[in-house]
């Protein structure tokens, strides 16, 4: 089977990193793999795993006339079995146009709430209707990446025989817990890591969605307790500059630090004592499921599929979005309490371990696939005959 793959991210945020950790697993060994990606630093990363990739228009644009004319030539000379998109409307009407079946991945919510925190009212009677139709045109199967989105999309009209959660997963070989390496494992790592201070960190896309603002905020408060306390944030991101203007302003520059672009995140996540995410919303983030592989405990704003992930009191604290001093409140409970802190890290561990493997994403993605083939060649051997495959 040959599967097309499109995505026309630049930067390697968590569409780019799931694709990323799906293609490189067993399950697609057996497969013609193709990736459609503009220049960038998702392409060069692509390119270095040894993935073929064809350099296409459309940087961050999901659609365009041009990039849909582009994709069908593609798609003609190449003759894919299957596309498979990410976001890019342009790829789903090309493959239509090409007669080509179509998955398509859904990697956030669909009620994302505005810069204030209010998230949509749920699409009415017209709304879910037009959505059904639309997605029945263009997708033969919506994979979702946790049960929130797959809720989201059933109530915004999918018909929920055509969605399927899949949830995100990764790649854990890369990430050794620190308290796995410790020449004295009975220690534990966050009371070891307090003589130079706790180290509390998150790595994302710099945009609004991850509210790095709030993360900033709580942070000042939380230095108001202990100084001896350090922040990094890694990652790049349109807010680069804002943020960095924010902790001068906030006079943090000693306490807070920008590490730009992050290359290798099992080696940023093994310096951290504690993981931090401030997000307004998400859909099942790959940093948490990373930052659980890694040994760490997770604070996290209670948004879309995290809970599916880090359950409160087991492998993290969860709190509201957009409410620094509950944030703080919750990293301070783990700065004052390192024991806390190393079981909830070993709780994350053995979750991440059970139910985010990336093998067994790439092995139900997979099946997706098949299953989708088999069943339009059967349509197209009924057609042939005037028969009906009964689906």
């Amino acid at each position: 089977m040959k599967v097309l793959h499109i995505i026309t991210d630049t930067n390697i945020g968590g569409a780019g990193r799931y694709l990323l950790n799906l293609l490189s697993q067993p399950a697609f060994e057996d497969l013609t793999v193709l990736v459609a990606c503009p220049d960038g630093e998702l392409g060069k990363r692509l390119d270095a795993t040894g993935i073929r990739r064809v350099a296409i228009s459309g940087r961050d644009v999901s659609y365009s006339s041009r990039l849909t004319k582009e994709l069908g030539k593609l798609m003609k000379q190449e003759q894919p079995d299957l596309v498979h998109t990410h976001s890019s409307l342009s790829g789903r009407i090309a493959a239509r146009l090409k007669r080509i079946p179509v998955v398509y991945t859904k990697h956030n919510l669909v009620r994302i709430p505005n810069e204030k925190g209010v998230v949509p009212p749920r699409a009415g009677v017209g709304k879910r209707l037009v959505n059904r139709i639309v997605a029945g045109a263009l997708s033969d199967r919506i994979v979702a990446v946790s049960a929130g989105v797959h809720k989201e999309l059933v109530e915004s009209g999918m018909k929920p025989s055509m969605v399927i959660a899949i949830p995100n997963g990764i790649d854990l070989t890369p990430y050794a817990p620190r308290w796995r390496q410790d020449a004295q494992p009975q220690a534990p790592v966050a009371g070891a890591a307090s003589k130079r201070g706790l180290l509390v960190g998150t790595v994302a896309r710099l945009h609004r969605q991850k509210a790095l603002d709030v993360l900033l905020d709580s942070a000042r408060l939380v230095l108001a307790s202990d100084p001896s306390v350090r922040f990094v944030i890694g990652g790049t991101g349109p807010l680069e500059d804002e943020l960095k203007g924010k902790i001068r302003e906030l006079r943090m520059e000693p306490y807070v630090k920008m590490a730009g672009f992050v290359s290798d995140v099992p080696g940023f996540l093994a310096n951290l004592d504690i993981y931090v995410l401030s997000s307004d919303y998400e859909g099942l983030p790959l940093a948490v499921l990373e930052a659980m592989a890694a040994g760490l405990p997770v604070v996290s704003t209670a948004v879309g599929g995290v809970p599916e992930a880090v359950v409160g009191g087991l492998n993290g604290i969860l709190v509201p979005p957009k409410q620094p001093k509950a944030l703080a409140q919750a990293i301070m409970r783990l700065v004052v309490d390192p024991d806390m802190a190393r079981s909830m890290g070993v709780a994350g561990r053995a979750r991440a371990e059970e139910l985010f493997d990336a093998k067994v994403m790439a092995e139900k993605t997979v099946n997706v696939y098949r299953r989708v083939v088999a069943r339009r060649r059967r349509r197209g051997l009924a057609g042939a005959t005037d028969g009906d495959d009964g689906d």
